[in-house]
């Protein structure tokens, strides 16, 4: 995919528990995590500190705080020490990631299925049918993001405080590579039909079903996405 410039996303995120807010840093911080996170930024594109004060709204000493903690995380990178740039996964670190993710997502969709309140569950539907109305409007970025709030809502629900950070890094260094999954693999319902089997599973409190759902998630698309990423 090139990497052709496309607007910041510039909606405040949902504010995560325990994340720090009281500094205008935090704030373009965490929208940029939240743009990375859901595939708002494409690999490869390339950022200017100006370019995301202006977006954002504040001056260019928290836009520079918040990319050199970016790029600390290895969720930006910084070359010839000017130019930022959103990297784009070569495809032994995505083999890397994903087996990470393949342990570490199940395990805490496991721990969510007894500890997700009948509340979130009805939130978490919400967010499945948000997910399937922005597939058929053909809404790459609205698609993408519906799908990861799906997935890291239920990692949430596990109430595992380390593992759920774990797996947001993950999510932070592999969202931008997900855009190349459009329009073939996200323009159809594979994905969309296996969130209902995991809704059906957590609804019934089985946690290896869940598991088992979440794993045939990941795995349906990072093959399409593996054979993209071949050199």
């Amino acid at each position: 995919m090139p990497a052709t410039a496309v607007p910041l996303p510039a909606e405040r995120p949902d504010i995560e528990p325990g994340l720090r807010v009281d500094t205008l840093a935090d704030q373009a911080y965490l929208k940029l995590r939240q743009a990375l996170m859901t595939g708002g930024l494409l690999p490869e594109q390339v950022l200017t500190v100006r370019e995301v004060a202006e977006e954002y709204g504040v001056s260019l000493t928290p836009v520079r705080e918040a990319i050199q903690r970016l790029v600390a995380e290895r969720a930006l990178t910084v070359e010839n020490g000017r130019t930022i740039r959103v990297p784009r996964l070569d495809i032994e670190t995505y083999r890397e990631i994903l087996k990470i993710r393949l342990e570490l997502e199940p395990m805490a969709a496991r721990s969510a299925a007894f500890r997700m309140s009948n509340e979130e569950m009805d939130r978490i539907d919400g967010v499945a049918q948000t997910h399937f109305a922005a597939i058929q409007a053909g809404q790459a970025h609205d698609t993408l993001k519906a799908n990861t709030e799906f997935h890291l809502s239920i990692y949430r629900a596990s109430q595992e405080a380390v593992l759920f950070g774990i797996i947001e890094s993950l999510y932070l260094r592999v969202g931008p590579t997900l855009n190349l999954l459009f329009p073939q693999y996200c323009g159809g319902l594979t994905g969309h039909e296996t969130h209902l089997v995991a809704i059906a599973a957590m609804r019934r409190r089985d946690g290896d079903a869940l598991a088992k759902a979440i794993r045939e998630d990941l795995s349906e698309g990072a093959n399409y996405l593996l054979r993209l990423l071949k050199p």
